[in-house]
């Protein structure tokens, strides 16, 4: 998911919780980031999931 704290913007997978030590100006620019830094969005059973690389293997 994408979660917004204190203004900024940051990763935590959807599976085990992890977060990225990078934060981001806009919901766009996580998005735009999120495949360059190694996490994969996937949809299940109509939600878009946001998973980590370690989770991703």
């Amino acid at each position: 998911m994408i979660s917004k704290e204190y203004g900024k913007y940051t990763l935590i997978c959807d599976i085990c919780g992890a977060g990225t030590d990078e934060e981001f100006e806009s919901f766009q620019n996580a998005i735009d980031a999120r495949e360059d830094i190694g996490w994969k969005s996937k949809r299940v059973e109509g939600e878009w999931l946001d998973i980590c690389p370690d989770c991703i293997e």
